[in-house]
């Protein structure tokens, strides 16, 4: 019997997760080849990063991971125990998954109060436990466990504001003496015992059962409007946010609704909050704005339309803040290419996976029965040198192997045109137009290919199939940018509040800062420059798909991306870096590699990652959107299975997690497995 041959699309998270879990010990018996297809020489699409100048580590956007994402923490556990690095290459500096990572409990949202920009800084406590591990409990979040961790959550601050209280003076101008916030904290406490009494009987919810927690957001609601302490507003807010979201959760029968939190993803998150009662203030509250910023989640892409569906919502912040292990955050110590791919590869590589690089996917090709996809055209970009037969990617930086930012030259034949062969809107001059044919390079096919380049690889599927055609047109994605900036200056003369914190919520476009000092280690600056800080910053950009000339736009959303960023540095970064701020401005001469260089000059010498490629796009969960994704194996043809975090996974976020849920049900599909199989966690039905 012949053996197949399986052909991924995308050497991103989804397509290499895919790739793992198919090349598993015994893979030859049952698959002749699996080759992975990449476009230009780096593997790990929007979390691809190489290294520049300095050696200096040089990412898409900000990449930290999130205590609860179990399945990826355990794929790559299991790709750091089979590397075995002590034994096989022991000069490596990271060896194990433990090496890689740094644990991070220091989050910090951005409140505005009075017209100024204040931070407020939140110090998580971590846990004994470790995301990944083989056979632990998998922290599955029922909606059920959703509540009662939400109802413990309200305890806690209604306690921590009952500590508060009697504290300070509370304003008014108003003839009416305030409500008392001790009667208000009571009304919570009964309605938090109301709620747990509720969860126990197997009936629907009725007005009755809801009654505590209608009054305990009426008498939030007036405590709100009279409190005029920073402090004190901000825990009686997330009292409302969190005291609303459990309301919801019960009034809309979701408990019990075998569509769980997808019942309500047509709404968006803070709009179904208000309907439950929450106070309008929440509309502002820094933690709920840092939720909307970490997913870019702006309908259209348009900053001031803030858009989430709610169910999505309450699911990424319920697997952040309820099932974290460890920590709530884990940073990596190096860039993501050399943490998460570069590993990945090698180890795929010694399993017997193929890739072919420079490898531009153009179109997928149905049979006259459109049954199968029958064929791929591509474009190889480059030709290989004299005796090469393998494109091996990786240099080595301190020992750790790394992806550069541009191909090993002694391994390719070089060419003129070698600057657009990781972009789209790079030059077709291929050195050869090559045809993949059903049955003779491949039998299944893995499309993992980003969102955003779907309309374009895709066409003959869009045209063919209404579920393609309404995908692409109500599943949406946005451009995005990333910024690194080096100083020589350390975190305490910065003024940084925590030495490796990360917040959000502050002002689009560039809403989203992490100090990221763990990473300098893996960098080679001179000593006479050495950075003692790296700080990232990231966030949308609202940028509209060209409509004409590529190269007018992609000049466009470089002068957008450069002129953002020069004015956040000379106007806005205060807030975070207070240390870097001068008279004149952005203190340019603390920057690493600036070289005495000022303003847009120096901002030239250090990293800015303008993301509007159509596979850089960031994928949006705007409320409406869910129903309309496509399950990891409903290609609709019989070849074909999807992977990527734009797929319907059960979790429907751009974010790692996503992705390689999607590369794993993917590979469920071809091997004939349920789609949970081997999965952790419950997500969306």
């Amino acid at each position: 019997m012949r053996r197949e041959r399986v052909a991924i699309l995308g050497g991103g998270m989804a397509g290499l997760s895919a790739a793992w879990r198919l090349s598993e010990p015994g893979w030859q018996d049952r698959y002749e080849a699996i080759t992975v297809y990449q476009r230009g020489w780096r593997l790990g699409g929007k979390g691809a990063s190489s290294r520049g100048e300095n050696g200096r580590i040089e990412e898409h956007g900000l990449h930290v991971w999130i205590g609860s994402y179990e399945n990826a923490f355990t794929l790559i556990r299991e790709c750091y125990a089979e590397l075995d690095r002590a034994n096989t290459d022991p000069l490596v500096p990271i060896q194990t998954w433990d090496q890689a990572f740094t644990p991070a409990n220091d989050v910090g949202a951005m409140d505005r109060w009075d017209g100024k920009w204040q931070l407020w800084l939140g110090r998580f406590t971590g846990n004994n436990e470790l995301p990944g591990e083989p056979d632990a409990p998998t922290g599955d979040l029922s909606v059920v466990r959703f509540l009662q961790r939400a109802l413990q959550v309200i305890t806690d601050f209604s306690n921590s504001l009952r500590a508060m209280a009697g504290t300070g003076l509370t304003l008014s101008a108003s003839a009416e003496p305030p409500p008392s916030p001790k009667r208000s904290l009571d009304t919570v406490q009964r309605a938090v015992i109301a709620a747990l009494a509720a969860l126990a009987d197997p009936r629907p919810t009725n007005d009755e059962q809801l009654l505590p927690l209608s009054r305990a957001l009426e008498a939030i609601r007036g405590t709100l409007d009279y409190e005029r302490r920073s402090d004190h507003r901000l825990g009686w807010t997330l009292l409302s946010l969190v005291t609303a979201t459990v309301h919801g959760v019960m009034a809309d029968g979701i408990v019990t609704d075998p569509r769980g939190f997808r019942a309500v993803n047509d709404e968006d998150y803070a709009e179904w909050v208000i309907r439950h009662g929450a106070h309008p203030d929440v509309l502002e509250f820094p933690v709920l704005r840092a939720m909307y910023n970490m997913v870019f989640g702006y309908e259209k892409g348009h900053l001031e339309r803030p858009k989430v569906c709610a169910g999505v919502g309450m699911l990424l912040v319920g697997m952040m803040l309820f099932t974290y292990k460890g920590a709530i955050f884990w940073k990596m110590n190096a860039g993501m290419g050399d943490i998460i791919m570069a590993p990945l590869y090698e180890a795929l590589r010694r399993r017997g996976v193929d890739f072919e690089f420079f490898h531009r996917v153009d179109a997928l090709h149905l049979d006259p029965k459109r049954q199968h996809i029958d064929a791929i055209t591509m474009g190889r970009q480059v030709r290989l040198a004299d005796g090469v037969d393998h494109y091996e990617p990786l240099a080595r930086v301190h020992e750790l192997p790394v992806f550069p930012n541009r191909p090993l030259a002694q391994q390719i034949h070089i060419k003129d045109a070698m600057e657009g062969l990781e972009s789209h809107f790079g030059s077709r001059d291929d050195a050869e137009r090559r045809v993949l044919c059903r049955g003779v390079d491949f039998d299944r096919v893995i499309l993992a290919v980003s969102l955003g380049i779907i309309p374009i690889v895709a066409k003959e599927l869009i045209d063919d199939r209404p579920e393609w055609r309404e995908m692409t047109e109500h599943v949406k994605t946005i451009g995005s940018l990333g910024l690194q900036v080096w100083l020589r200056a350390d975190a305490k003369e910065l003024g940084i509040a925590a030495p490796a914190i990360t917040t959000s919520g502050y002002i689009p476009p560039i809403d989203t800062f992490a100090s990221m000092p763990q990473t300098l280690w893996a960098e080679d600056w001179p000593e006479h420059d050495r950075p003692q800080t790296v700080a990232y910053f990231c966030g949308a950009l609202d940028v509209d798909w060209p409509a004409a000339n590529e190269a007018e736009y992609l000049e466009r959303c470089h002068h957008i991306a450069k002129t953002e960023s020069l004015n956040f540095l000379d106007n806005l970064v205060g807030v975070h870096l207070p240390g870097a701020v001068t008279e004149e401005g952005f203190a340019w001469h603390l920057v690493a590699g600036a070289n005495g260089q000022r303003g847009g000059a120096a901002l030239d010498t250090q990293h800015l990652s303008v993301n509007v490629d159509p596979s850089d796009r960031y994928v949006l969960s705007v409320p409406g959107s869910d129903k309309y994704r496509l399950r990891p194996d409903e290609g609709g043809y019989d070849n074909l299975v999807l992977a990527g975090d734009w797929t319907d996974t059960g979790l429907n976020s751009g974010c790692i997690e996503a992705a390689v849920l999607s590369g794993l049900q993917a590979a469920n599909a071809v091997l004939g497995h349920g789609r949970y199989h081997r999965i952790r966690g419950v997500y969306l039905p």
